[in-house]
């Protein structure tokens, strides 16, 4: 588990928490985009999944179940997810759609 603090910015008009290695910047309406140089330790499975708190829950609870890594996550169907400890409906179609959004995927 990547233990990590939380600063709060709005995005898309609502108020999010962020990861605070990785404070989201707007570079422009409704563009968001990691700053250059972030420090967040998470590794790609919190890059994909998002460096909000849903993103890096959802990242720490597929460590613990073994997903290490995109290719592997990619690997698994939605039921697949489900059956994984910690994973909900929610948390398999947060993956998947992640998954879908990353190029090449």
């Amino acid at each position: 588990m990547v233990p990590l603090s939380w600063d709060r910015t709005l995005r898309d008009g609502q108020v999010i928490d962020v990861c605070s290695a990785c404070r989201v910047r707007e570079k422009g309406p409704g563009t968001p985009a990691r700053e250059a140089g972030c420090s967040c330790e998470g590794g790609e499975l919190f890059d994909v999944l998002g460096h909000d708190r849903f993103g890096h829950r959802l990242a720490n609870t597929l460590l613990r179940a073994g997903v290490d890594s995109v290719e592997r996550l990619s690997s698994l169907t939605a039921q697949e997810l489900r059956d994984l400890e910690g994973i909900g409906a929610a948390s398999a179609r947060r993956a998947l759609s992640c998954l879908r959004s990353e190029p090449g995927g």
